[in-house]
């Protein structure tokens, strides 16, 4: 309230200014150029000053008043501006007209710019679907050719991974994504992203120690998946032939380690920078950039955490902090997997 009344002295000092002058020259015509007692003009001059006063007051409550006003509307951008105060000077209607101006302006820009998304979105929906024909006549051609199956499977694999990548891009932000959640046994959702990717298990030679996870949660079920599926392909992605992943509980976190490449401390802060590759991507032209952003933004909205440690050419362990409140403690649980 004094900071207002400051500044109000501040913004209106030329008026106040002016209006104490002519108080001043008021009392001081009378008295010493005509030689009035100044018991005479007492009267009017209390009355004028006290009038002054009292415009002055209500013109701080007004003041004040707008400038509450402004503060509602700056938190609520909903609030039509124009209501602030309908007895506003030409001045301020300017800025009002001005201000109104441009917010139709930046509406008419989200409009365009949502209207735009939806129509990408549009087009790279249709091209996933599209591309699924393609991908089934390449899977007919594999069993076709039995010499070169598992390489023509892994192949095929990764591109599914990409659609997948995609379509979860354009997903995850749209306002029709829904996380339904549902009892998950963790072991079971494991098992089966370990299956879909076993034949570069075998390609590369990885040795897989895996400790059965008795580990169940409240979570998305098709979300998570996908992280894990994630987090899981880069490990292999970046472990050398002959070399060992490991999955396991520590805490409330899922564990899955590799003895691959590692990640340089440089690159380490920046891993879940969208389209960061790093010198391991670049070198190996392996990386989209898409996998651990995507990973990331997913298991923030379910509401979990990602932590990752590593080593250059020592290896990466990626823990998936599961929330106290996800974790089911009952011993009986829907194991659908």
């Amino acid at each position: 309230m004094i900071k207002l009344i400051i500044d109000y002295i501040k913004t209106n000092k030329y008026f106040l200014l002016t209006l104490l002058t002519i108080l001043c020259f008021v009392t001081y015509m009378p008295i010493y150029l005509y030689r009035i007692e100044f018991e005479k003009i007492f009267y009017p001059l209390f009355l004028s000053t006290l009038i002054s006063f009292i415009y002055i007051y209500f013109d701080i409550k007004r003041y004040i008043r707008k400038y509450n006003q402004l503060k509602i509307s700056q938190k609520n951008k909903l609030l039509d501006i124009s209501e602030i105060n309908k007895n506003n000077d030409m001045i301020d209607k300017t800025y009002i007209d001005i201000i109104e101006n441009l917010k139709k302006e930046n509406i008419k820009i989200i409009n365009d710019n949502k209207k735009e998304l939806e129509s990408i979105t549009d087009y790279y929906t249709m091209w996933v679907h599209q591309i699924k024909i393609p991908i089934a006549a390449l899977n007919f051609l594999i069993d076709s050719n039995i010499d070169k199956k598992n390489k023509l499977e892994i192949e095929l694999f990764k591109i599914e991974q990409y659609v997948d990548m995609v379509l979860s891009y354009l997903r995850l932000d749209s306002e029709k994504t829904d996380f339904l959640a549902e009892r998950i046994n963790v072991d079971l959702l494991l098992k089966s992203v370990i299956r879909k990717q076993s034949l570069i298990f075998i390609e590369k030679k990885i040795i897989l120690d895996y400790t059965p996870l008795d580990f169940k949660i409240l979570s998305d079920r098709k979300w998570l998946e996908f992280a894990l599926e994630q987090i899981l392909s880069n490990a292999l992605k970046y472990s050398n032939p002959n070399g060992k992943i490991s999955i396991y509980i520590e805490g409330n976190a899922i564990c899955i380690k590799d003895e691959g490449i590692g990640i340089s401390s440089d690159n380490l802060p920046r891993i879940f920078d969208k389209g960061y590759t790093g010198f391991n991507g670049r070198k190996n032209k392996k990386s989209s950039g898409l996998g651990l952003y995507l990973t990331q933004k997913i298991l923030q909205k379910l509401g979990q955490q990602i932590v990752i440690e590593s080593d250059l050419n020592k290896g990466t362990i990626v823990k998936v902090v599961i929330e106290e409140r996800s974790i089911i403690k009952e011993d009986i649980i829907n194991d659908k997997g």
